[in-house]
């Protein structure tokens, strides 16, 4: 990726075709897939999903000067694109993102004995999550649903591992206090 086309609304001035930094580049490569899938997660629909992206990597390249300079490009890149997924929900008049979907789409359920209790854990689980911090639901969700390690975590939400681990640890008991232990077991 070399050119970048801006989508135009009617009216607009298009973008001409212009290089892209290299480092803008580089990032967009990196990152796109991953903020995708994230916001699939919360869009339930992967034209949505590409649609508020893509929005995002375009305000993120008309202040890429900024963003460099920022003192975590990549959390300032995050924020940015969560940002554009719960705009992009506001905008088609949708409830909050919700994650009762990603319950019927879990590793568990896949090798569920018990697919039918499965679920309904699986939908208690996901519906605790929503009184996460945004922080801890960002890390769940990555680390649980999309099966992302501590360290591709943190590089695309641009802290430590060891940040990560942590707020896994407290999301973990935060949830167990929502569930009871019953619900968090094996995790």
């Amino acid at each position: 990726m070399t050119e970048y086309r801006s989508r135009t609304r009617p009216g607009a001035e298009p973008m001409t075709q212009q290089p892209l930094d290299l480092s803008f580049t580089a990032f967009h490569r990196m990152n796109r897939a991953r903020y995708v899938h994230y916001a699939e997660t919360f869009l339930h629909n992967r034209h949505d999903a590409e649609e508020a992206v893509d929005s995002a990597f375009e305000q993120l390249l008309r202040s890429w000067d900024k963003v460099l300079l920022s003192e975590n490009p990549a959390a300032y890149a995050w924020a940015v694109m969560r940002n554009k997924v719960t705009d992009h929900n506001r905008a088609r008049k949708r409830r909050p993102p919700l994650l009762d979907d990603a319950a019927f789409n879990t590793v568990a359920l896949r090798d569920a004995v018990d697919p039918y209790g499965q679920i309904t854990e699986s939908l208690a689980l996901m519906r605790a999550m929503r009184q996460l911090t945004a922080r801890q639901l960002d890390i769940m969700v990555m680390t649980y649903l999309h099966g992302l390690n501590a360290s591709e975590v943190a590089d695309a939400l641009g802290t430590t591992s060891a940040t990560v681990r942590s707020t896994i640890r407290h999301a973990t008991r935060r949830l167990r206090d929502i569930l009871g232990d019953r619900s968090m077991e094996g995790r």
